[in-house]
């Protein structure tokens, strides 16, 4: 198991930034390019270099700082590489709405805010990812 912190806020102007971006700017992941499925805004969970973190799938102008996990971002000296497998990449795409079951991500994600959530958790096991916000006493 492998768990991951971020600032929810961060996430949600990532998340904002591809919810309300043209459609014709959002960026289909390969699986979705190979199986020609349509693109919807989404969050990626992606790693490289620099660190894990997440990102939005619109290549719009005025797109916010990507999201860095807490403590596996630039400069921060931690290697997501032994946990996250061997690739750099994508890891995993989180739609923020799924017109087929009317889930929104990104309604989920501002409510949680509005609560006053500040953190994000992501955790993921050998089959399953899971999203959890909560009012951390610092924020990330």
């Amino acid at each position: 198991m492998s768990k991951f912190t971020f600032a929810l806020d961060e996430v949600v102007a990532v998340a904002t930034h591809s919810m309300l971006a043209p459609s014709h700017t959002l960026r289909p992941t390969y699986e979705q390019c190979l199986n020609e499925e349509s693109v919807h805004a989404a969050l990626w969970w992606l790693r490289d270099r620099t660190g894990t973190y997440l990102t939005g799938n619109s290549t719009h102008t005025g797109a916010p700082d990507d999201a860095y996990a807490r403590g596996y971002g630039p400069g921060d000296g931690n290697d997501a590489s032994g946990v996250l497998g061997a690739d750099d990449g994508i890891i995993h795409a989180l739609p923020l709405h799924d017109p087929a079951t009317r889930e929104c991500l990104h309604s989920d994600l501002i409510n949680a805010k509005h609560d006053g959530h500040n953190t994000l958790t992501l955790t993921l096991t050998d089959d399953t990812l899971d999203l959890h916000t909560f009012r951390a006493a610092t924020t990330p």
